[in-house]
């Protein structure tokens, strides 16, 4: 079995990624590892945190101890720490991994060199940003900001590339693998003179990223939207948020496929790879998973309250980030090719080049 393993880690992400290799119904999650990323004496919270695109290295974004850590995902050893004026909210990779940038509450973007921790560009915003991202062909960053603006910059020259409004606050992000279209979620703050309350309601918004307009908005969201994630191959559009539900819908039509009521707060969801789970993370002290075909609950993780998800490129790995407790963790999604030697030898021959398969 560790064979296996150390097979399938060296397989190209890409490929390994379309591969059946994980069980359908219900997903093997095991524990690598365990870190502190928020060191301050009270209060920690991790509030974002990434595997590069070749997963050799994580970064984490803290709170109440403000710093940039990067950390080797084989074993969780930390290769650099950066200590900031502000709390760090966001964080995305570039596609080559080489770079990432981070959005903070002191209004700044920074770009940063991955191995070496220098900074290659930064410069200020307007307000805090609590989300960013990089599209997927390195072209483009964008980032959600406190005012409920989606900022857009040239990824090279870092010169602004437009500026759109979508509502009061924006949380999360995600390009379409096209990058055509982007993802965005968050709220709208509304002063009731009835009340003499703020009415606030929550939206997922699809942007067409050329025009800079929204095109679609997919009904439900009551709360703020804490989190939303576009699947592998574009057909779903999930999110979840501060009204305990998180939603999956078509990215096209915007039909509600499936909704997944919880006790408490969401913030953050996930789709794996192969599209069967939706993974969701909150307030409630649980990594749960949610069966896609039926819409089933299937496991139910414990953990610290979760701010933040993120799965590898090939699917291998979830990286999880916490509040309260101020840990980053990994966990390795476990094959199951023990239950499909066929499959597993098909893969052998297809992936290895040792001397003695290539006479099979």
């Amino acid at each position: 079995m560790i064979k296996r393993l150390i097979f399938l880690a060296l397989l190209p992400a890409a490929a390994l990624a379309q591969e059946p290799i994980y069980n359908p119904d219900v997903p093997e999650v095991f524990p690598v590892w365990h870190r502190v990323a928020d060191f301050a004496p009270a209060l920690r919270s991790v509030e974002s945190a990434r595997i590069s695109p070749d997963g050799r290295v994580a970064v984490s974004a803290s709170k109440f101890g403000p710093a940039i850590r990067v950390w080797r995902v084989a074993d969780g050893t930390l290769l650099w720490e950066k200590d900031q004026p502000s709390e760090v909210e966001c964080v995305a990779f570039a596609p080559d991994g080489k770079r990432f940038v981070t959005g903070d509450e002191e209004f700044m973007v920074t770009v940063w060199d991955t191995q070496t921790g220098n900074i290659v560009k930064r410069f200020e915003v307007d307000s805090g940003l609590d989300g960013i991202t990089w599209s997927h062909d390195g072209k483009l960053i964008a980032a959600g900001s406190e005012k409920g603006d989606v900022l857009f910059w040239n990824a090279d020259t870092f010169a602004p590339m437009g500026k759109l409004n979508v509502g009061s606050t924006v949380n999360s992000l995600d390009f379409t693998r096209d990058d055509k279209r982007l993802a965005v979620a968050g709220n709208s703050q509304t002063p009731n003179p009835t009340t003499k309350k703020t009415d606030y309601f929550g939206f997922v918004r699809l942007i067409d990223v050329g025009r800079k307009q929204v095109i679609r908005s997919y009904d439900g969201p009551v709360g703020s939207i804490k989190s939303v994630r576009v699947s592998t191959d574009g057909r779903l559009v999930a999110s979840g948020g501060f009204d305990n539900v998180a939603r999956v819908h078509e990215l096209e039509t915007g039909k509600l496929l499936h909704s997944f009521a919880e006790p408490l707060k969401i913030e953050a969801v996930a789709l794996t790879g192969d599209g069967n789970f939706l993974v969701t993370g909150g307030h409630q002290r649980k990594i749960t998973f949610y069966r896609l075909r039926d819409g089933q609950k299937v496991l139910e993780q414990p953990s610290p309250r979760t701010e933040y998800l993120d799965f590898s490129a090939d699917g291998r790995l979830l990286l999880t980030a916490h509040e309260d407790s101020g840990l980053l963790s990994l966990y390795l999604m476990q094959s199951n090719l023990q239950h499909q030697p066929d499959l597993y030898h098909k893969l052998e021959v297809k992936y290895l080049r040792n001397r003695d398969l290539k006479k099979r």
